[in-house]
C-alpha cells in the first residue's frame, strides 16, 4: 500500500511540475539598481569605453572630484583621487568586456590622448585584475 502511495505521489508531483514549467510567466526585463532599463551592450566595446571616458560614465576623475574625501581605501591599498579613478576605470573596463588588461591600457591611453605612465599602468592593471566589482 505504501509503495502505491509513493508511486502515485511521485506521478502527481511530476505532472504538477511539468504544468508549472508550461505556465511560467514571461521573463522580466533586466533593470539597473536605480530601476531603469539595462542598456544593450554596444557593438564595439572599445569605442564605447573611449567615448564614455570623456565626461561620460567612465570619467571617474570627474565623479571623484565631487567627493569630500581625498583618500580611498580599496583592497587594502590607499589611493588619492587620481589613482583611485584609474583603478575604478580598470574595473569598469573589465566589467564592460574589454578583453585584457593590456588592451584596457591601450584604450585608456587613446581616450586620454597621452601615453600611460608606469604608475598609471600598474593602477589600471590592478583595477582590471581586481576581484571586486565596482
Amino acid at each position: 500500500m505504501s509503495r502505491l502511495l509513493v508511486v502515485c505521489s511521485l506521478f502527481l508531483l511530476g505532472g504538477s511540475t511539468a504544468a508549472w514549467a508550461q505556465t511560467s510567466p514571461a521573463p522580466q526585463p533586466l533593470v539597473t539598481a536605480s530601476g531603469g532599463p539595462v542598456a544593450a551592450a554596444p557593438a564595439n566595446i572599445e569605442d564605447y569605453v573611449r567615448q564614455a571616458s570623456r565626461g561620460g560614465e567612465m570619467d571617474f576623475e570627474k565623479l571623484l572630484a565631487s567627493k569630500k574625501q581625498t583618500m580611498f581605501l580599496h583592497d587594502g591599498n590607499m589611493y588619492n583621487r587620481h589613482q583611485y579613478a584609474v583603478v575604478l576605470w580598470g574595473m569598469r573596463a573589465k566589467a564592460l568586456g574589454v578583453e585584457s588588461a593590456e588592451r584596457a591600457c591601450a584604450v585608456y591611453a587613446q581616450a586620454n590622448n597621452r601615453p600611460l605612465s608606469a604608475a598609471d599602468r600598474q593602477l589600471l592593471v590592478s583595477g582590471f585584475d581586481s576581484g571586486t566589482r565596482e
